[in-house]
């Protein structure tokens, strides 16, 4: 039997720089025009081919929960990881593939893009989407070279042709997997630090993805208003 086109949403952080905002919203549930990131995402990867979601759990996890079951279109499976303390996101990609099958897409729950999900699947290679446009001596990314990461361009990287801002959207690799187990520690696990980098670097390649259309995550509340400058304002 075919396992279901899995993607998993990392939904589990704190919040802690949305300031006010986190009095009464998880990041994956702050109202943007007359969505939320769930509300946005959610349909999309359904419309994408995706079958099953998974979502990780840690603040706030019954409204994550309640509005992630709202949202889902019928049809769509959803299942949850709820983590009493966070994971780190490679520690998230090895407990749900170690519970069901190693997704095929990984996107943050915190972000609104108009990159095309179905892409990444029908490319059935791993790989990471960057994009050019935004801020890179703030967010950080990766460097890429002929269409492959290259390597990590930490923040303060300055703006260059071969670097690009890491969007949290990937298809990850199974080599990945590996290396995580290898870094465990008893912390949180970073998915690209201790999974796609080392695994890189023995010569596992990953593609770059780079998107020129609009990508806006939403960490702070700054962000949050740029989001809503592009998508409403959820008064209007």
């Amino acid at each position: 039997m075919t396992a279901p086109t899995t993607a998993l949403l990392l939904a589990g952080g704190k919040a802690t720089r949305l300031g006010a905002l986190r009095e009464q919203w998880a990041k994956a549930c702050v109202p943007v025009g007359n969505t939320t990131p769930l509300g946005f995402l959610i349909p999309r990867l359904a419309a994408a081919g995706v079958e099953r979601i998974w979502i990780n759990l840690h603040f706030r996890p019954e409204q994550v929960r309640e509005e992630a079951e709202r949202i889902a279109p019928e049809g769509l499976e959803l299942r949850f990881l709820r983590e009493k303390e966070l994971l780190g996101t490679g520690g998230t990609l090895l407990q749900v593939s170690s519970l069901d099958v190693l997704p095929d897409l990984v996107v943050n729950a915190k972000l609104f893009t108009d990159f095309p999900f179905e892409d990444l699947l029908r490319s059935q290679e791993p790989g990471v989407v960057l994009h050019p446009g935004n801020d890179l001596p703030t967010f950080g990314g990766l460097h890429h070279q002929n269409g492959l990461v290259a390597g990590f361009a930490p923040k303060g990287t300055p703006h260059s042709d071969d670097a690009a801002v890491f969007t949290g959207i990937c298809r990850p690799s199974p080599s990945w997997l590996s290396y995580l187990r290898k870094s465990e520690h008893g912390g949180t696990l970073c998915m690209v630090r201790d999974g796609l980098l080392p695994a890189l670097a023995d010569g596992h390649p990953c593609k770059a993805h780079l998107h020129d259309g609009w990508w806006h995550e939403i960490s702070t509340p700054d962000r949050v208003d740029a989001a809503r400058d592009l998508l409403g304002h959820p008064t209007d």
